[in-house]
């Protein structure tokens, strides 16, 4: 993989150019690796044949999935379409239930963004299921993207012909009106201290999963609507506690979370797009170990909600338009992660049913993560999908709060007791 931009020849012309969000996607990556993979596990076996054949479909539906990144003369980035760029497809003979450790193996293994297409996967088969291990570079697609992707797949696999949809456009160009509109924000404030990146090597990081009974779940979305807070409010206070209670490091200081927003409800031209639309806020919770976490979830609900307004949205990418309109570096970049951002959690959540489970001929048995890290030393990312009522959450992590997720649940279900 080349460490400098790779230029293009100047006859060659992009797809388009990368957006902001994009834009700064793909510099965090080349700090260190950002791209993702969401899990999905169903009920049929199909020959690697049928999978190739679902997948070239899946490229001629959405043009970004044949595309690489290169910079012009100007050093402006821009998707590249390469022909005949082909999904690279690993199939293993083994249990589909034990995903974990080829996930990990996926994230410690980086994307050659020069190279088309920034999409790969790794299917493990057993004799009658399938786990699907889909991968995805961070600037083409994001979490809700990638599972609509995997939806994509499963109809295809089902008989389902899909037709060609237009090229994807950036966040910001979808929002272009409102940010013509929108307010001018003053500069960040830093965090109190800069968080240290890990060492930038090829190792695999820590991934544990674990689901919720139905029965669980089903309390917890009726107990938090009652509580007049969100089920991401209480995974993001649970998560909170069972550090707490796991690592002294944690009963130190505020905690600072990042939770990814979906934008696709703010237009409708992005409503089932498979490209980037999210934001990022941090939430800060100061709260000493033992707070109620439904206190804690109501006042991360709160947090939360301003952010999602349109007018803060709007303005949240107008400040970031301007930052990569003068095309900082990689290292401006990762100092902007490391002194702003600055979170100990991420909690991206994929939400309550993001696609369907039944499709012709085979059913979607569960759907893990987005399984990702930031490039953080001690980064606990924790991912979250709901399927047919069941609460799914991972967690990644190169220096991991062990047993963090089994805490969680034991917080979850005392909560709902």
């Amino acid at each position: 993989m080349r460490n400098q931009s790779q230029e293009i020849e100047g006859s060659q012309r992009p797809v388009r150019a990368l957006g902001s969000t994009e834009h700064l996607f793909w510099l965090l990556d080349r700090n260190r690796p950002t791209h993702f993979a969401t899990v999905a596990e169903i009920d049929r076996r199909f020959s690697p044949d049928a999978w190739h054949t679902a997948f070239q479909a899946l490229q001629r539906r959405h043009p970004l999935l044949s595309t690489r990144i290169a910079t012009d003369a100007q050093q402006n980035p821009g998707f590249y379409r390469v022909a005949d760029a082909a999904v690279p497809l690993r199939v293993l003979e083994q249990d589909p239930a034990s995903w974990q450790a080829e996930a990990a193996r996926e994230i410690a293994t980086r994307f050659d963004w020069s190279a088309a297409p920034l999409l790969r996967a790794t299917l493990l088969q057993g004799e009658c299921s399938s786990t699907l291990i889909l991968v995805a570079h961070h600037s083409v697609v994001d979490g809700m993207g990638s599972a609509s992707l995997i939806d994509d797949l499963l109809r295809m696999l089902s008989g389902e012909r899909l037709a060609p949809l237009p090229l994807v456009p950036s966040l910001e160009t979808v929002l272009d009106t409102d940010l013509n509109h929108a307010a001018v924000l003053p500069a960040p404030s830093p965090a109190p201290a800069p968080k240290p990146f890990r060492p930038d090597a090829a190792q695999a990081p820590h991934v544990d999963a674990i689901a919720l009974s139905a029965d669980v779940t089903r309390r917890l979305i009726v107990r938090a609507r009652v509580e007049q807070t969100t089920v991401h409010g209480t995974i993001v206070a649970a998560v909170h506690e069972a550090g707490r209670r796991l690592s002294s490091g944690w009963t130190e200081r505020a905690l600072r979370t990042v939770t990814p927003i979906d934008l696709r409800g703010l237009s409708d031209d992005a409503r089932a797009a498979a490209g980037v639309y999210i934001t990022q806020t941090i939430t800060i919770d100061d709260y000493p170990r033992g707070t109620d976490v439904w206190t804690a979830a109501r006042k991360i609900k709160q947090d939360l909600a301003p952010s999602q307004a349109r007018a803060s949205v709007a303005a949240e990418l107008k400040a970031l338009d301007a930052v990569m309109s003068a095309r900082p570096s990689v290292e401006h970049a990762a100092g902007f992660l490391s002194a702003v951002l600055a979170f100990d959690v991420m909690v991206s959540n994929l939400g309550n049913q993001p696609i369907a489970s039944q499709y012709e001929g085979l059913s979607l048995k569960a759907l893990w993560g987005p399984i990702v890290t930031s490039g953080f030393a001690d980064d606990q990312v924790i991912g979250a999908c709901t399927i047919d009522g069941v609460l799914r959450l991972t967690h990644t992590s190169h220096g991991a709060i062990r047993g963090l997720l089994e805490e969680v649940r034991a917080i979850l279900h005392e909560a709902v007791s």
